[in-house]
């Protein structure tokens, strides 16, 4: 009897040290490292500079946390003037992070917020193109995200939340950004310095400030997206033609000239969507379907009248635009909480199906790319 209480307790400890495991990284990676879902989560304490012929494999369902602290000592000199102070995870060997479209890795500042910048974010520094990829992830509270130097790095499928910049591509490369969705940066979602990326299919909506910051120089594609809400415009320094309606697309949006549509994107549980259900309920059926004309004066009659106004900018070089709940405070644009927090409305979202309808952007079912990081396929074969 002993044996077995001793046997029961002892898996009972086993199972609660697992359960709390955790691991704490910083430094120098100089061969091939991987982090798994089971080891973690793993809490960076420090730089951490994956050198050139390493790599780094992140597993999906990996949480990292990146610890409340401000640098003294530097691996490599410093990126810039944020990455003096704040930790980053930067790479220029090999990083592959490949997360799930429903095990997704997440990155996370030890306290988040809004507008609290715990770290200085990912770096991809002149890293090879063919090992470099990020897809599935969840990164916020960073000052930049993702940061792109001289590489032709995938970024595609993420979220990423109230950074101050969402993602920079600096100085050549032509990385491809798609299938993301970039939401309450405080500067930018993107930000464009003399590079060259590919930017389709992202949802770029309710930032602070600008949607896409460019160079007025750079050659950038940017089709195929979905911008609203941003505060101070969807486009700065970019392409004039780049926000002025001009087309209609299948799914009867209008679009601009590379197809971006100017639309709320309408999350489930938003209150685009509410509103969206409530004149949907509240549309009079048309009188020459009806058959009993005596019924359906009594219920028109009792029907309550809804007025829906829409205000925004369709242009979206100046104002941001706004739709009809900007001036609410009391309620946000997107509901950020929940297991479902950002899927699209499957009856009213304009991003269904909206996307680049190369084969090669289809969604997992086969059907034409949605719009964010629902859309696109689990594995790229290019």
């Amino acid at each position: 009897m002993r044996t077995t209480y001793f046997l029961f307790f002892a898996l009972i400890f086993a199972l609660s040290s697992h359960a709390y495991s955790q691991t704490t990284v910083s430094g120098i990676i100089e061969r091939e490292t991987r982090w798994n879902a089971e080891d973690g989560p793993f809490i960076v304490v420090g730089d951490i500079l994956v050198t050139r012929r390493a790599s780094l494999i992140i597993a999906p369902g990996t949480q990292v946390i990146i610890k409340d602290t401000v640098k003294t000592e530097y691996l490599t000199v410093p990126f810039d003037k944020a990455d003096s102070t704040l930790i980053s995870i930067r790479v220029q060997g090999a990083l592959t992070i490949l997360g799930r479209r429903n095990n997704p890795i997440t990155f996370t500042p030890q306290t988040a917020g809004a507008a609290n910048f715990g770290w200085r974010g990912i770096i991809i520094d002149e890293a090879d193109s063919r090992y470099a990829e990020i897809a599935f992830a969840e990164i916020s509270g960073a000052a930049t995200g993702i940061t792109i130097k001289r590489s032709n790095a995938i970024i595609r499928n993420n979220v990423i939340e109230n950074c101050n910049i969402g993602i920079h591509a600096m100085f050549g490369g032509s990385p491809r950004i798609q299938n993301n969705l970039i939401t309450s940066s405080f500067a930018a979602a993107i930000k464009v310095e003399r590079s060259n990326p590919q930017i389709s299919n992202n949802i770029i909506a309710f930032n602070k400030n600008i949607g896409i910051w460019c160079d007025n120089s750079s050659r950038i594609r940017i089709n195929y997206n979905c911008f609203f809400g941003n505060r101070d415009g969807n486009f700065l320094d970019c392409d004039p033609e780049l926000g002025r309606l001009s087309k209609i697309n299948k799914n009867k949006d209008s679009t601009d000239a590379a197809n971006n549509i100017m639309s709320d994107p309408v999350f489930v549980g938003s209150p685009a969507e509410a509103r969206a259900i409530e004149l949907d309920v509240n549309v009079p059926t048309d009188p020459s379907r009806v058959r009993d004309t005596a019924i359906f004066r009594i219920v028109n009659a009792q029907r309550p009248q809804t007025v829906v106004s829409n205000d925004t900018n369709a242009n979206g070089n100046g104002s941001g635009g706004s739709d009809d709940n900007a001036g609410d405070t009391s309620e946000p644009r997107v509901r950020l909480s929940g297991k479902n927090r950002f899927v699209l409305s499957a009856k009213y979202s304009p991003c269904l199906n909206a996307g680049d309808p190369a084969r090669r952007f289809n969604n997992p079912n086969g059907k034409r790319n949605t719009i964010g990081p629902e859309g696109g396929p689990e594995f790229l074969n290019d």
